[in-house]
Order: structure tokens, then sequence, then C-alpha cells
């Protein structure tokens, strides 16, 4: 089966230590681990990394998108924020700003293509992603 394309190694220390010790493709970083309370720490959290992933994804995909398209993208911003309650799944709220401007019919693509991207499809049947999508066409 030959190496993996992305890994990642976290390592826990001692149970004093609130942060696990993480490498992604080499890019080492600090993860804090959440306590019991509801209130997520500062810096990178594990649903923090999550939000990351989708993001990252969901950017790179929208400009890859529009370019194959021949339509300047301009900037491309997407932030994903997590919303946490005990008791219930967690809830991923997207929203993805586009400068350049999209027509209704390539808008209407362009949403589906959000919807299909590859961390969107591992993450949609386990957790809710509401996903709010603005182009300078004010769409």
């Amino acid at each position: 089966m030959g190496e993996p394309n992305v890994w990642s190694v976290a390592r826990l220390g001692s149970p004093d230590n609130p942060a696990a010790d993480l490498i992604v493709n080499g890019l080492e970083l600090s993860c804090a681990v959440p306590d019991d309370e509801a209130v997520e720490p500062g810096g990178a959290t594990p649903f923090g990394l999550l939000a990351g992933s989708l993001s990252a994804c969901t950017a790179m995909s929208v400009r890859t998108f529009l370019q194959r398209w021949r339509i300047d993208p301009g900037e491309v911003t997407v932030r994903v924020g997590v919303h946490v309650h005990p008791g219930s799944t967690p809830m991923l709220d997207r929203h993805v700003t586009v400068a350049g401007q999209v027509g209704q019919e390539l808008w209407e693509q362009l949403a589906t293509e959000v919807d299909n991207i590859p961390v969107t499809v591992l993450l949609r049947d386990t957790m809710p992603i509401r996903t709010v999508l603005t182009t300078g066409a004010g769409d």
C-alpha cells in the first residue's frame, strides 16, 4: 500500500500538560486539549483544526472551480464556526465570500461544488454544515 500522502501524529505527555504535541506532514504545532467545560481554550483545538480543514479545503476548491471557468475569484474567504452544545451533535457554520463577480447560473454550480468538496463529503453525514455563499455580484 505504501506510505500515506497525509499523516499526523499526536502525543500527550504528562496528565498535567493541557496540550497535545501534534505533527501534521512534518509541521509541528500544539493542540490545546479542552477540559470538561463548554468553553474552548485559546489556540488550536481539535474542533479548531477540523474547522481549519473545512475552511482551507473550501477556499482552495472555490478558487480552482472559478479559475476553470476563467473567472477571477479575487479574494476568497471562508470562515467556519463550530457550534458545540452539550448533549447534541456539533454543527459547522460556513460562510464563503468570493470578491469576484459570479453570474447566477455559475453561482448555483459553485454552490453545488462547495457542497461536494472532499472535506464536506467526509463530514456531512456526521454533523450538519450550514453554508452561506456570497459573491461580488451580491448573491
